[in-house]
C-alpha cells in the first residue's frame, strides 16, 4: 500500500465528515494526516515498524491505528462504513465550483444529494433556487461547473494513471503465464488525463489458459483492485473496429475505471502494441491505411515477428516516438525524416518555479535545495507567492527583502548548486503586478501568473495577462490557462494573443507540471513553438516529494514535439541568465 493511497483514504474520510456536518476538529485532524502521509519520503510501513510514526506531528493514534489496519487490509471500517452510508459520489460534490463544505452539507443533508446526477436533477427542476446562499450567479457556476465535471466524469490524472499501472504491474510481473508486458494507448503516449488503461500481454502459453489465470489473477485481487470483470454485453472498451478481433480480458478497477488486457503471441506482441499506441487519427494518416484498418489480418501476418522499429521501417517512414502517435501531422515528418529529437528528462538542469515554508511551501528552504541537490539540479529558483496570495501565506515587500538576502546567503554557502532568488507574483486584475518595478528588480526571476477574479471576460483577461507579459521584470507566464485538469476549465482567454505578446516582449511561457494543471498543454504549446516563444517546465513543488512533477512536465514537452533548444531549463546557467535578460537589452 502506497502512501498517497492511504493519504488518499484519510482526505475522503475528512470530506465524507465535512459533509455529514461533523466537529471541525475530527475534519482537520484527517486532513492534516493525509496531507503528512502525502508528503512523507519514507514509507509509512517503515515508519510504523520503527515505531516513529507517531512521533510526527499530525500522527496521532487513532491515526496510526487506522493506517496500520489499512495496511494489512486495505481500507479500514471507519472509512467502508462511511461509504456505504453516504455513498462515493457524494464526494464529487465538493469538487463543483460555487459548492464549498457548508453548501455541501446542506446538499445532503437537507435535499438528500448523494452524488452529480441527483444535483442536476434538483438544479433542472428549480429546487436549488431560493436557497439561503444560493444566488443567480452562484447557481450559473454550478451548472456551468456540473456540466464540465459530466463531461470529464471517470478520469483519470496522469499520476493517478502511473500509480494505478504501477499495482497492477506488481500483480502482472509474478503471473507465470506472461512472458511480458507494456502499457500502451493513452498511458505509453503519456496524455495529461486518461479514460482507461490498455496493457498488451504476451501469452507464454495458450491464449485461453492465460486468460484464465488472469482473470483469476484479479478475483483473487479483487479487494486490492476494487476490480469488476466486465460482462460481455458491457464490453466496449474497444471501439476501434481494427482491434476487436484481437483476443483480450477488459475489466475495471479503482472504482469503475476501465482496463483492456490485450492477449497475443510473442510473434504478434509488437504488432498489437503498434496499433494499439497510436490514436485512429494517427493510424489514418499512415501511407498504408487501408491495409492497418480494414485488412488487420492481414497487417498483423505480414508484420509477425517485426519490432516496432521493423514496422516503421517497412513502412518508409523513421520511428515515431508514441508521444508523437496522437495526430496525423507527425507522419507526414516521419516520412521526411525530419521528426524533432525530442527533449529527455536527463536534460533538464533547473527548475524555476517552487515554493518554501516562507509561503504555502511544506518544507523548508534548507529542505527544499537539499532534494534539488539529490535530483542533480545545477540551479533551482525560489519563487514563493507575492502578497496578494494571502491564503497562501503570501510574502509582503519586507518578508520578500528579507528572503532575497537568506537566498544569497544560502548560494553563497551552498556548494553544487546556484540558488536563484525569485517570485510566483500574482497579475492583478487590473493588469499590475503585486510588486513594484524596484523590488522586482532585485530579483534573478520572475514569474507572473494569475490567482483571482477567473470570472473576467475572455477580453479583460487577455488584457490582464497581455499587461504582465509586456512588464520588463517579468521572464515566465506561470500556468497561463489556470486551469486545473477534470475540476476546473482554462478561464475565458485568447491564447493566439497571448502567445503574439509573448513572441513579441521574449516572454517565457510555464508548462507547470503540477498533474493537477500540466498547463500549457501540447495544442498551445506547439502555437508557441511555431511562433518563436520559448518554454520553462517547472515543478510548482510545495513539498520535496513533488520534484517528480519534472517527469510530467517533460511529458507535455515530447507530446507537443519541443527539443531541448525549446526548454530554458535545459540550459547551462551562463546561457539561462542571458536569455532571462533579453527584455532588458
Amino acid at each position: 500500500m502506497k502512501n498517497i493511497e492511504i493519504s488518499k483514504i484519510f482526505s475522503n474520510i475528512g470530506e465524507f465528515l465535512q459533509i455529514r456536518g461533523d466537529a471541525s476538529f475530527r475534519i482537520r485532524s484527517y486532513e492534516k494526516a493525509a496531507r503528512v502521509i502525502a508528503d512523507l519520503t519514507v514509507d509509512v510501513n517503515e515508519l510504523i515498524e520503527s515505531g516513529t510514526f507517531q512521533n510526527i506531528s499530525g500522527i496521532g493514534k487513532t491515526i496510526e491505528e487506522k493506517t496500520k489496519e489499512i495496511l494489512e487490509t486495505g481500507t479500514c471500517q471507519a472509512y467502508e462504513k462511511l461509504k456505504d452510508e453516504m455513498g462515493l459520489g457524494v464526494l464529487e460534490l465538493l469538487d463543483i465550483q460555487g459548492i464549498g463544505g457548508k453548501t455541501a452539507n446542506r446538499l445532503y443533508s437537507e435535499l438528500g444529494i448523494k452524488d452529480l446526477n441527483q444535483l442536476t436533477e434538483v438544479l433542472e427542476n428549480g429546487r436549488l433556487q431560493g436557497m439561503k446562499g444560493l444566488g443567480k450567479k452562484t447557481l450559473a457556476t454550478i451548472s456551468e461547473s456540473l456540466q464540465f465535471q459530466n463531461e470529464n466524469r471517470g478520469i483519470r490524472l496522469i499520476s493517478v494513471s502511473i500509480a494505478l499501472a504501477e499495482k497492477l504491474s506488481d500483480v502482472l510481473n509474478v503471473c507465470s503465464v506472461i512472458t511480458r508486458f507494456e502499457f500502451t494507448g493513452e498511458l505509453r503516449r503519456r496524455e495529461e488525463i486518461l479514460r482507461s488503461l490498455e496493457v498488451v500481454v504476451e501469452c507464454a502459453e495458450d491464449t485461453d489458459k492465460t486468460r484464465d489465470t488472469i482473470i483469476q489473477l484479479f478475483t483473487d485481487h479483487k479487494q486490492q483492485f476494487h476490480s469488476n470483470l466486465m460482462d460481455a454485453d458491457d464490453q466496449q472498451l474497444v471501439n476501434k473496429p481494427f482491434l476487436q478481433a484481437i483476443e483480450n480480458i477488459q475489466l475495471t478497477i479503482d472504482n469503475d475505471f476501465p482496463v483492456v488486457i490485450y492477449l497475443t503471441t510473442s510473434s504478434s506482441y509488437e504488432t498489437i502494441l503498434f496499433l494499439t499506441t497510436a490514436t485512429d487519427t494517427h493510424i489514418s494518416a499512415l501511407p498504408t491505411d487501408k491495409h492497418i484498418l480494414n485488412q488487420t489480418s492481414d497487417f498483423l501476418m505480414r508484420s509477425q515477428d517485426h519490432s516496432e522499429a521493423e514496422i516503421f521501417e517497412k513502412l518508409g517512414m523513421s520511428y515515431i516516438p508514441p508521444e508523437l502517435r496522437q495526430n496525423a501531422d507527425t507522419v507526414q515528418l516521419a516520412l521526411d525524416n525530419t521528426l524533432p529529437t525530442l527533449i529527455e528528462l536527463e536534460d533538464m538542469k533547473g527548475d524555476l518555479h517552487a515554493h518554501t515554508e516562507w509561503s504555502d511551501g511544506r518544507n523548508t528552504m534548507d529542505e527544499m535545495i537539499a532534494t534539488a541537490i539529490e535530483f542533480g539540479l545545477e540551479y533551482f529558483a525560489i519563487t514563493d507567492h507575492s502578497a496578494a496570495s494571502t491564503v497562501a501565506n503570501g510574502l509582503d515587500q519586507k518578508r520578500l527583502l528579507a528572503q532575497i538576502k537568506h537566498v544569497r546567503d544560502v548560494d553563497s554557502q551552498t556548494e553544487g548548486i546556484t540558488i536563484l532568488a525569485g517570485s510566483e507574483v500574482d497579475i492583478r486584475r487590473d493588469g499590475t503586478l503585486d510588486y513594484t518595478d524596484e523590488i522586482l528588480a532585485q530579483l534573478d526571476i520572475v514569474l507572473a501568473s494569475v490567482h483571482s477574479h477567473f470570472t473576467l471576460s475572455e477580453a479583460e483577461m487577455t488584457k490582464r495577462m497581455i499587461s504582465a507579459i509586456e512588464n520588463p521584470y517579468v521572464n515566465i507566464i506561470g500556468h497561463p490557462t489556470g486551469r486545473l485538469l477534470g475540476s476546473r476549465p482554462m478561464y475565458p482567454i485568447n491564447l493566439d494573443e497571448i502567445i503574439h505578446a509573448a513572441a513579441e516582449n521574449n516572454t517565457i511561457l510555464e508548462i507547470n507540471g503540477s498533474p493537477s494543471r500540466l498547463d500549457l498543454g501540447p495544442e498551445y504549446i506547439r502555437k508557441a513553438k511555431d511562433a518563436g516563444v520559448l518554454i520553462s517546465i517547472n515543478t510548482d513543488a510545495h513539498a520535496v516529494r513533488q520534484f517528480v512533477h519534472r517527469e510530467y512536465g517533460v511529458n507535455v514537452a515530447r507530446r507537443s514535439g519541443l527539443t531541448k533548444e525549446d526548454v530554458i531549463n535545459t540550459y547551462p546557467l551562463d546561457k539561462l541568465r542571458k536569455t532571462l535578460q533579453r527584455k532588458e537589452a
